[in-house]
């Protein structure tokens, strides 16, 4: 039953998705929002799929997750599995099985705490079977790289998407005890890392809590590290940041600037803090303003290819190019570039971030392309080049580019098993990510509970409504969710800039706003708050339930 659904999804994705295109002019506004549930629901389908075969997985001890069964190791690293499996498997068990959410999913933390806690609440890898830590002795380097890919790439967008849960408070007590266990004296104070990569994720995630708490710890470390980069390693290293830096000797560890993942995460980082530090009319924004800004042309002078897409790295001594294979996560370091562009409104900014937009779009080998430059970053390579694209588009609409966005997702959607599993290591976790953000676009970031897998939701923009499709096989009745502007809720952001791991917004709800609700012939008005904890809808035996949803003009509300 599950594959006849999927493989017949596939079948109208390749034979309507010219009718996919999200606000299509000429095309049916219902049967668009049709079609997109018809593809929302085949990336449910599959993301379930994945969180059902890793259930399978989980050790029978510690109850945790294995890093890699394709690759023989068991074990949970926190680098991979705490940090690129189990949160995205949190948000697949949320949406589509709520007693995995409720269960396995809370079990795993708690076991994540119990078991992988070694320096006050920072964590370190552990073996199978109750064994205890895979290393015998703690390296503070290693449990502080370990813990700030934890805390960006999965404590972070869980708490993008579901606001303060215990997986917030995770990432608050880890964040705390690396500024506490910081282990480098500079001049500039104590610092995590000579990492680019650390201290760019770092630096990500305390410019959020600096948003949502105004905790003037996040933000002295957060500066700490701004100054290090800005008055210390990009002066000295060729108007580059170094990928690791000896701070004994002011120099760089290895002569290599990394435009893709690994590397890439320190302007984005440097780029949201500047951004705070502005918004906020922090004193020192006007220190670092010029330096953010020469660091994104030294960036744009010397790592575009001819295409204006980055190429994987260079050598900030010369600036030779050191691998010219295009970088695959091309929308992380652009998050930068977009996010420079909000700080100073220099032109080349934005424009460089349309050009690659429209590359990708003109060039969809950029993100299909797994026999070309891409070879050897399986299914995660598809996964950061589609959310680069999710996410701007999201900013920058582009009817053509929705177009290519859904062949390539139809065609990612496919590398999954039978079994459920796509590549058999942590990386099947960022093809739940990939899935979850494509359905939300699908959805408008609508979505119903209880989640069944004959339940079809698509909704389309139509001007200033919300056009929503609703279908089952069988009957079905229970709440629609609507989604609602998070980064003012769960992070006190004044404005939705681009950023890695943020789940995109699109038709969202301010909970103290009047809608007007239309079902059929039916008219209500409810308030935002009760959309977002949602509406009771139904529908009937193979039928179709279409809702129309828009914004009471107002406030004031009342009339004569």
């Amino acid at each position: 039953m599950i594959w006849r659904i999927i493989f017949s999804s596939i079948f109208v994705l390749l034979i309507w998705s010219d009718q996919l295109i999200a606000g299509n002019k000429g095309s049916d506004t219902v049967e668009v929002a049709r079609l997109n549930g018809i593809a929302a629901q085949e990336a449910l389908i599959r993301s379930r799929r994945v969180l059902q075969a890793y259930l399978k997985r989980m050790d029978p001890i510690t109850r945790l997750l294995p890093d890699s069964k394709g690759r023989g190791r068991m074990m949970w690293t926190v680098s991979n599995s705490a940090a690129d499996l189990y949160p995205f498997l949190v948000m697949a068990a949320y949406y589509t099985d709520r007693s995995a959410y409720d269960e396995e999913m809370q079990e795993i933390l708690r076991n994540d705490i119990r078991y992988s806690t070694r320096v006050g609440w920072l964590s370190d890898d552990v073996l199978p079977g109750g064994k205890g830590f895979r290393h015998a002795k703690p390296d503070l380097n290693r449990i502080i790289f370990g813990s700030c890919e934890y805390v960006k790439d999965g404590l972070l967008p869980l708490t993008e998407l579901f606001g303060r849960t215990a997986w917030y408070h995770r990432m608050v007590g880890i964040v705390d005890d690396i500024i506490v266990y910081a282990p480098y004296e500079s001049r500039f104070g104590r610092l995590p890392s000579m990492s680019s990569e650390v201290n760019g994720e770092l630096l990500q995630v305390l410019s959020r809590l600096a948003y949502q708490t105004g905790d003037q710890r996040y933000i002295d470390q957060a500066i700490r590290i701004a100054e290090f980069y800005f008055d210390g390693v990009i002066p000295g290293n060729n108007g580059l940041p170094a990928h690791k830096w000896n701070l004994a000797d002011g120099k760089q560890v290895t002569d290599i600037f990394r435009f893709s993942d690994h590397g890439n995460e320190i302007a984005g980082g440097l780029s949201e803090i500047v951004l705070y530090l502005k918004l906020t009319g922090h004193p020192r924004y006007e220190k670092f303003k010029k330096p953010m800004s020469d660091l994104i042309h030294t960036l744009l002078d010397v790592g575009l290819n001819d295409d204006g897409l980055w190429y994987s790295s260079v050598a900030p001594s010369n600036h030779k190019i050191l691998d010219k294979r295009h970088a695959h996560c091309w929308g992380y370091m652009f998050n930068a570039v977009y996010t420079t562009y909000l700080i100073t409104q220099e032109e080349r900014f934005l424009s460089a971030t349309r050009r690659a937009l429209k590359v990708v779009t003109d060039k969809p080998t950029y993100l299909d392309d797994p026999a070309g430059s891409n070879r050897g970053y399986g299914s995660n390579a598809y996964s950061d080049a589609i959310e680069s694209a999710i996410v701007f588009l999201n900013r920058l609409p582009n009817d053509h580019m929705f177009h290519v966005l859904d062949k390539c997702v139809a065609r990612f959607l496919r590398r999954q098993r039978p079994d459920g599993i796509i590549e058999d290591w942590y990386g099947d976790g960022n093809y739940v990510r990939t899935a979850l953000m494509y359905a939300f676009m699908k959805s408008q970031g609508t979505w119903v509970e209880p989640w069944r897998e004959d339940v079809r939701l698509g909704a389309v923009r139509e001007r200033t409504q919300l056009v929503i499709a609703v279908e089952s096989d069988e009957p079905w009745h229970g709440c629609l969710h609507f989604d609602y502007p998070r980064h003012k809720v769960h992070f006190n952001m004044p404005i939705n800039y681009t950023r890695l791991n943020e789940y995109p917004e699109w038709f969202t709800v301010e909970p103290e706003r009047l809608y007007q609700i239309l079902i059929g012939q039916a008219k209500y008005i409810r308030l935002g708050g009760e959309l977002i904890r949602g509406i009771r809808i139904k529908t009937a035996n193979k039928g179709r339930l279409v809702i129309r949803v828009s914004s009471l003009p107002g406030p004031p509300y009342g009339t004569k």
